[in-house]
């Protein structure tokens, strides 16, 4: 699993903080649950998939430098 680094505002940050900890939940997971359902929103588009299949293709030699041994400390993050 990776990390991923968002920018909230202050007060939307609190609000989440507070109803994940009314629900007994943790933000992250809240917000991997919107992520999922966004997702799966988006794979129910066969055009939209083969368009995220394209984008993906062009964009993995971009990504390439970032799969190194001297990065790789980062994996289990």
């Amino acid at each position: 699993m990776s990390v991923m680094s968002i920018r909230v505002d202050d007060d939307k940050k609190r609000k989440l903080k507070a109803i994940a900890s009314i629900q007994g939940k943790t933000m992250s997971s809240i917000i991997e649950n919107l992520i999922d359902e966004y997702i799966a929103e988006f794979n129910n588009s066969e055009e939209l998939d083969e368009e995220l299949k394209a984008i993906m293709k062009v964009s993995e030699p971009s990504f390439e430098e970032w799969d190194n041994d001297e990065d790789a400390i980062y994996d289990d993050l």
